[in-house]
């Protein structure tokens, strides 16, 4: 964003570090746990604390925090959205796909010449773009 690279993303309590390697990975966490612990009283939940490598070939990492491994997933859900190891985000997919199939579905109306320009448009932010946008903010 702004030719700046997103590090972390936050929504309530969850929160996605996005780092180069693993070096940083440990570094971003011990921070945040610092930090936590410091100014607000809490701690990472090592639980469900997970880690995810995404690469063309992703390999298995060890990431330690307290001298316990967290565990290492090959899909990670955050909010409404499934990311893969390879990058993709499955819902992102999904959604296309149901804008696709929604398009189909009123492509002779919005090839009607009874329907103004207008409408048509009007249509196509209702009923398609709300189903291919629906989530994306994520």
């Amino acid at each position: 964003m702004n030719r700046m690279r997103t590090q972390m993303l936050r929504f309530a309590d969850d929160i996605a570090i996005i780092v180069q390697d693993e070096i940083n990975l440990k570094r971003a966490l011990e921070s945040l746990d610092d930090i936590l612990k410091s100014n607000y009283k809490m701690k990472i939940n090592r639980i469900k604390t997970e880690v995810m490598v995404c690469a063309k070939d992703p390999e298995n990492i060890t990431i330690k925090m307290d001298a316990e491994a967290l565990k290492q997933v090959t899909k990670f859900k955050y909010l409404r959205s499934i990311f893969t190891e390879a990058g993709k985000n499955k819902e992102d997919t999904i959604r296309v796909k149901k804008a696709k199939v929604m398009f189909n579905n009123i492509k002779q109306l919005l090839s009607s010449i009874n329907l103004s320009l207008e409408i048509k448009k009007k249509l196509i932010k209702s009923c398609i773009w709300s189903v291919a946008l629906y989530g994306s903010e994520t």
